[in-house]
């Protein structure tokens, strides 16, 4: 039987996972005979940790969701000169719908300020994944399933998406310089990083298509405990 430091183990690695891509290789069924079809999306996160989608109604992808939005999503951690298969990798099963949420839609395009040149076209909706399980694989024999439950962390007090906006808009736009001060102690050599999104978990980064992400110690409970965190971060890289 599993103790519960290895279920959380499984689970901090799924999150870091889905946290940490900006691409992953989408499963769908074609619309006219079912057969397997995968393709490559971007892919973003929720403050829950659920997959986002920028997706075209041209697309193949699409269409075959409008007639079946059963999907499996493979997230797979970068190589970075590595064999893959030693390195973790999960995936995800569960539907894909359309969701009209502005505020998830800016949370998108922080993480991919590209995808503004057509996010206002009528044929381009936001799909977020209502997961049920996820199938992950994070090494040789290392081969477990885990319930949504399991990974996905409720975002509470970032519920209210309007909390992470304003702490983000208040860190890239007030101290700039400390954005910085935190990349470069994680050995990111670029001085243009921006903040894209918060979580209960940590901070994302992006520097043009370069992205980086910083975890707490501990996870947070409130705008305050945020505050809290990056003043501590940032008094160790100084020292």
């Amino acid at each position: 039987m599993l103790d519960s430091t290895e279920i959380q183990t499984r689970a901090r690695t799924v999150r870091n996972l889905l946290r940490g891509a900006t691409t992953g290789s989408l499963a769908t069924s074609m619309a006219e005979d079912a057969t397997p079809y995968a393709s490559l999306v971007m892919v973003a996160t929720d403050p829950a940790g659920r997959p986002l989608m920028l997706l075209s109604d041209m697309a193949v992808h699409t269409r075959n969701i409008a007639k079946n939005n059963n999907v499996s999503l493979l997230i797979a951690e970068e190589p970075d000169g590595r064999d893959p298969l030693t390195l973790s990798r999960v995936s995800i099963e569960g539907t894909l719908r359309v969701i009209e949420d502005a505020k998830l839609t800016e949370r998108y395009l922080r993480r991919f300020p590209s995808a503004r040149g057509f996010v206002g076209f009528k044929d381009f909706n936001l799909y977020r994944m209502d997961v049920r399980r996820g199938h992950l694989v994070a090494g040789f024999g290392d081969i477990h399933w885990l319930d949504k439950d399991d990974f996905l962390l409720a975002p509470g007090f970032l519920d209210d998406i309007d909390i992470e906006t304003d702490v983000v808009d208040h860190m890239n736009t007030d101290h700039p310089d400390a954005v910085q001060e935190l990349c470069r102690a994680e050995g990111r050599g670029a001085d243009d990083f921006e903040i894209t999104g918060i979580d209960r978990e940590g901070i994302d980064f992006r520097s043009g298509w370069t992205y980086q992400r910083i975890l707490f110690d501990e996870p947070v409970s409130s705008a305050n405990d945020i505050r809290i965190k990056i003043i501590e971060m940032l008094k160790i890289v100084r020292n």
